[in-house]
């Protein structure tokens, strides 16, 4: 189709384009509440979600549709092209933005780098929905960068904390490698293919075969930093250990669901066209990096003693349950790994939150720090216990039935990919471990937690001691409105309905989540039919 794109089809980005740089436009006006910042950044992220779900034709919603229907079935027009899938994948990233901007307005108002965070946190998102429309490797490793570049700044935004600064300068430099690889791969691509177009890569096998497959293979190892696959994983640990928490549920929720999306885009149709001739080298490739992926992450997440690094450990094998979508490269599968990405927004997200959470409240970061919680804070640990539940894979939450249809596809797929579904069962099974483990620490000892500031023992003291000043056990029994307002006070009010929504609705969409269901097989069987 050679009709050009009307401006208002890029009504998403424009939305989230004018929420960064408005954020730098109040900093220079003088503002510095965050309230103003966090405010103005999570409506416009929010109109931009919903101006997605409009262009999808959600019911209720299609007066606001600003893209044409008939360019979700054209195909490329120039460096760009609008899917189904690809809107899809915008949803999830404009929620994972939602959730990040609204809960950090219960972060104090006196840190440092307040406009900074916001405004970095557009731009990421909005190279996140650059990646989402990209049909060339030039325009989708550039909007890859956009995030990119962001994310290294926005760990270390504080300007503060040490720990923040390493772990910044560990991003970058870890970012500034996988840059380099996947243009190298791409660069390769182009001298077999002779050009950068993803619909003229998915058409057929290019005539230096070999060159092709050693392109793919960089690539792949390039955007594998992006998804913190197994063995280019290590900088996410510390990376995510030591950002700020509001921080890393971004990069756990968003910015690394963006590498997901760029594997999709790449290899759809290319393991497809090399299983023929050439065997199955992405295939075999693909699907070893899945299974090592979600296997060491898990074996290492059992051996944590923080909470924050076994969130790390335990968002590195999910990311593997995601690659195994297009390992099987089945429209059920890819529907399937969407179906875990969005639960992933839910689940890691809120429990990145639940460690901001704990630390405003005052408790260590130690699991062992954790004890007593299912008494002291009833509503934030029956939050975080669902996520993790979830994260687990456990029925009737949204996280089991992504994995479900994961597997389920690959079985249906037969052959070797039966195997792939049976590693993913056992790590599955495997992660429930360390997440009981958290539980047992939460439910199963009456010692309350203990607060590792002063501030933070004097919320605590509020929680669980009684009028006269004497100790008490830890209340039982159905939380009153007090100490449910004693609790939302302590943990920030708009962290813990962030935190508390994202629980809420890992339930519901574990219980009813036929619409998306049908709705993510429609989009990835046109998305895997069109190649990229």
């Amino acid at each position: 189709m050679t009709a050009p794109v009307p401006p208002l089809a890029y009504l998403p980005e424009i939305l989230t384009l004018v929420a960064a740089l408005g954020v730098f436009l109040l900093d220079t006006l003088g503002v510095r509440r965050r309230a103003a910042f966090g405010a103005w950044t999570t409506v416009f992220l929010a109109a931009a979600f919903v101006s997605v779900l409009a262009d999808l034709g959600v019911p209720g919603l299609g007066g606001l549709a600003t893209l044409p229907s008939s360019y979700l079935t054209a195909g490329a027009v120039g460096p760009v092209v609008f899917t189904a899938l690809g809107l899809v994948f915008q949803a999830i990233f404009l929620s994972a933005g939602i959730l990040v901007a609204f809960a950090s307005l219960s972060d104090p108002d006196d840190e440092v780098g307040i406009p900074m965070f916001y405004g970095l946190l557009g731009l990421a998102t909005l190279g996140t929905l650059l990646v989402a429309l990209s049909a060339d490797l030039v325009f989708l490793l550039l909007s890859v960068e956009v995030t990119g570049i962001s994310t290294y700044v926005l760990v270390g935004y504080t300007r503060r904390d040490p720990r923040a600064l390493e772990a910044s300068m560990k991003f970058y430099i870890i970012g500034a490698l996988s840059t380099a690889t996947s243009f190298f791969g791409a660069s390769l691509l182009y001298g077999a293919y002779h050009t950068t177009s993803l619909a003229t890569i998915a058409q057929g096998l290019p005539p230096d075969a070999s060159l092709a497959l050693v392109g793919f293979g960089i690539l792949a190892v390039g955007l594998g930093f992006k998804v913190t696959a197994v063995p280019f994983h290590m900088w996410a640990v510390d990376v995510y250990d030591g950002a700020p928490s509001t921080v890393s549920a971004f990069l756990a929720a968003g910015s690394k669901k963006m590498g997901i999306f760029a594997y999709f885009v790449v290899f759809v149709a290319v393991t497809r066209l090399f299983a023929g001739p050439q065997g199955w080298p992405l295939y075999i490739a693909l699907g070893g990096l899945a299974v090592t992926t979600m296997t060491v992450g898990n074996i290492l997440a059992l051996q944590q003693k923080t909470l924050k690094r076994m969130l790390a450990y335990s968002s590195i094998s999910q990311a593997g349950y995601m690659l195994l979508g297009i390992a099987v490269d089945t429209p059920s599968t890819l529907s399937g790994a969407t179906l875990l990405v969005a639960a992933h927004v839910l689940m890691k997200g809120g429990a990145f939150l639940v460690v901001a959470a704990l630390a405003q409240i005052g408790l260590g970061a130690r699991i062992d720090d954790l004890r007593g919680l299912g008494y002291s804070h009833p509503i934030l640990a029956g939050s975080f216990s669902v996520l993790l539940l979830s994260l687990a894979g456990i029925p009737g939450t949204f996280g089991f039935m992504g994995k479900f249809y994961i597997f389920a596809g690959a079985i249906e797929a037969g052959g070797l990919f039966i195997l792939l579904a049976v590693v993913g069962l056992l790590n599955s099974a495997l992660s429930v471990f360390y997440y009981a483990r958290i539980l047992k620490i939460v439910y199963m000892s009456d010692e309350a937690p203990a607060p590792s500031q002063e501030s933070g023992a004097a919320l605590h003291r509020s929680l669980t001691h009684s009028s006269q000043g004497v100790a008490s056990p830890p209340p039982r029994g159905i939380p009153g409105l007090g100490r449910i307002a004693a609790e939302i006070r302590a943990a920030g009010a708009a962290r813990w309905i962030a935190i508390v929504a994202a629980a809420v609705l890992t339930v519901a969409l574990g219980i009813y989540p036929t619409p998306l269901v049908h709705a993510f097989n429609a989009a990835a069987t046109q998305f895997w039919s069109l190649g990229y």
